[in-house]
C-alpha cells in the first residue's frame, strides 16, 4: 500500500510532542526571531526570550528520548552560526546605542554558550 506524503506528514505531525508542534510552527512563521533579525536587521529582545523559550522546551521534552528533533540539530548547527554572523557584522550596529550594543553582545554570548553546552551533551543531560 502506497500512502501519500501529505498523509505522512500528518502522521509525523501526529506523534511530536507539542513543544515541538509549537517550534515547528513558531519557525515557520514571519514572527521567527532569527528570521525577523535578517529580514528588519535589528534586535527584538521579546522575540529572542520567546524563541529560547520554545527551544528549551522542546530539548527538555526530547532529552529523555535517544533522538533529537531536526529542527533543534539545525538551529545549532548552521542557523545559529549564521545569526552570530548577522549579528557579529559591524553594519548591524549602525545608528544604535552603546546599550543596544551591549545587550546584543551579551545575547551572542549566551547563544554560544548555549551552542557550546549542546554540542558537549550538557543540555541533554537525561533525568532519568
Amino acid at each position: 500500500m502506497v500512502t501519500s506524503k501529505a498523509n505522512e506528514t500528518h502522521t509525523m505531525y501526529m506523534n511530536m510532542k507539542e513543544s515541538l508542534k509549537q517550534y515547528v510552527e513558531y519557525v515557520g512563521s514571519e514572527d521567527e526571531f532569527s528570521y525577523k533579525v535578517r529580514m528588519e536587521g535589528e534586535w527584538d529582545d521579546d522575540e529572542y526570550h520567546r524563541f529560547i523559550t520554545l527551544l528549551l522546551a522542546v530539548i527538555d521534552d526530547y532529552k529523555d528520548t535517544d533522538l533529537m528533533p531536526v529542527p533543534v540539530m539545525l538551529f545549532f548547527t548552521s542557523q545559529l552560526n549564521h545569526l552570530v554572523g548577522t549579528i557579529s557584522h559591524p553594519d548591524f550596529f549602525n545608528n544604535t546605542t552603546k546599550e543596544y550594543e551591549e545587550l546584543v553582545n551579551t545575547r551572542k554570548t549566551e547563544l554560544l554558550e548555549l551552542q557550546k553546552k549542546f554540542f558537549s551533551g550538557e543540555l541533554l543531560i537525561k533525568t532519568n
